[in-house]
């Protein structure tokens, strides 16, 4: 089976262990967002105007040397002055396949989403042509006014659209969300409606929370996104770097590989045929 892991984290001097990592478990290829913790929310630098803008010098690299292990995120923020640009930028890497947004992490960006602010962002996204995946935990309700006003560009929904779970939202001005909050799911399944988003099942441990190996009850929700989107718009991601709620890698991957209650042909489609589809991402 090709395995793709749609989302982790890593930093300078890890990429000889992942490589390692991803052989042992049969992972193919990883889309990386490269971030390395709330502490430094780095790498990048803050501009004039307070806006942080991420760099990705790591991947970047490692993309380079292993295009066929590798792509990477553009993450970018709506208030940097040259976000057109660096969204025009990242298009011409071939190991770039899409822009990252992260609205739901300040209550400002939140309501800017909410006003529409981001249209602008996402034209250019549309004009050259970049997939985006959004962090928008616990606001998916603002997402259809975009996805109708931009119905030929696509949106990923980050962490399975689930509003963050306790401990996880602590970033200075976060809308904090008590979680689990399990009966926020049914707004995630309402966006199904719209053939131009896909879901992205990570974090689901802390975002319903089933935290115990192998998490059993993870899998009637899971079956719920199935017969909603379809398994041919569910990508599987570990969130290896990133992930709050103390599962390793290898169960992170088997939680969900070694169920019963998932097809071989969902299977397929959610550990790699998805998001090979939906980021034109040959193997």
């Amino acid at each position: 089976m090709d395995i793709v892991d749609s989302q982790i984290h890593f930093g300078p001097g890890g990429v000889d262990d992942i490589l390692a990592n991803m052989d042992r478990l049969g992972i193919q290829t990883c889309l990386v967002d490269e971030f390395w913790g709330l502490e430094t929310w780095g790498p990048g630098y803050t501009l004039p105007n307070g806006t942080f803008r991420p760099t990705r010098p790591t991947v970047e690299l490692a993309a380079a040397q292993h295009p066929d292990r590798f792509g990477y995120v553009a993450r970018v923020e709506r208030t940097d002055p040259e976000v057109q640009a660096l969204i025009r930028i990242a298009a011409d890497d071939p190991n770039a396949r899409a822009v990252r947004m992260i609205p739901a992490v300040t209550a400002v960006e939140c309501e800017a989403f909410a006003n529409g602010d981001y249209a602008e962002t996402f034209q250019t996204c549309l004009d050259v042509g970049m997939p985006v995946f959004l962090f928008i935990a616990g606001h998916v309700e603002l997402m259809p006014a975009y996805l109708k006003q931009f119905p030929d560009l696509q949106f990923i929904v980050d962490h399975c659209g689930m509003p963050m779970e306790a401990g996880v939202a602590d970033i200075e001005g976060a809308p904090l969300h008590p979680g689990p909050q399990v009966t926020y799911f049914d707004e995630v399944l309402k966006l199904a409606a719209h053939p131009n988003v896909a879901l992205k099942w990570s974090h689901a441990q802390g975002m319903f929370g089933e935290l115990d190996y192998p998490s059993p009850g993870l899998i009637p929700y899971l079956r719920r996104a199935i017969d909603a989107f379809g398994a041919d718009r569910i990508m599987w991601a570990s969130d290896r770097g990133g992930n709050q709620t103390g599962e390793t890698w290898d169960q992170l991957l088997h939680y969900l590989l070694d169920s019963d209650g998932i097809t071989d042909v969902e299977k397929t489609w959610i550990f790699g045929k998805t998001i090979r589809s939906v980021l034109d991402w040959g193997n």
